[in-house]
């Protein structure tokens, strides 16, 4: 049986399948007690899981906007919790009551989207570090060891042809990868690639030592 769309309960009382209950059906759910309401649940019966959303969608959005401040995620928490009530309505206990059991369950649902967002966004944080720390520490690999031989090595590339010029400086200097040229600059990879060997012959000879380092 289709769930119904309980973030719209609130502004209509209409299923999934569009059929609106009509006044005799939400004065018999309004009737009911909380564990009367959850057995009718428990026989997917529509009007009960509506007739609940009625009964505790303010106290529990209260909840779960302590924990969260989105309105989008408070909504989609918010339906969660009434996906779990409706699809495992065999674990309520009467005896501990309805409330206490939709509070709790909200809470907790509040919390592990908190502890998802928190988590994703330090996962976030670590890659990015450790981005810029392959990045820098290429860089730096890229980097010539002495004053004279940037001198030297300008020297030479400066007669190397522009286009050839700027992949040499943007790897050599500046420790890009081929792929981030190719986006920086907005040519084919296969582009750099060519422009790099054609770079790398006329270092060669003209300055072999510095052939491994580009």
């Amino acid at each position: 049986m289709v769930l119904p769309d309980f973030l719209s309960l609130s502004v209509s009382y209409t299923f999934s399948n569009k059929t609106t209950m009509d006044t005799e059906t939400i004065l018999k759910g309004a009737s009911r007690s909380d564990t009367e309401l959850m057995e009718a649940v428990g026989r997917r019966e529509s009007a009960a899981i509506q007739e609940i959303y009625k009964r505790y969608e303010s106290i529990l959005r209260l909840v779960i906007r302590s924990v969260l401040h989105d309105d989008g995620e408070i909504d989609d928490t918010l339906n969660v919790v009434f996906l779990q009530l409706w699809n495992y309505a065999d674990r309520f206990d009467a005896a501990k009551g309805l409330h206490g059991f939709l509070v709790t369950m909200a809470r907790r649902r509040a919390l592990d989207r908190l502890r998802r967002r928190l988590a994703y966004r330090r996962a976030t944080d670590r890659f990015e570090t450790q981005l810029r720390t392959t990045e820098n520490a290429r860089a730096y690999d890229f980097q010539p060891p002495n004053s004279d031989l940037t001198e030297l090595l300008h020297g030479v590339i400066g007669n190397l042809p522009v286009p050839q010029q700027e992949v040499v400086h943007l790897t050599f200097f500046e420790g890009l990868s081929q792929r981030q040229i190719a986006a920086r600059k907005s040519i084919a990879l296969g582009t750099v690639k060519t422009r790099l060997q054609l770079a790398r012959r006329k270092l060669f000879d003209q300055l072999a030592p510095i052939q491994e380092m580009i």
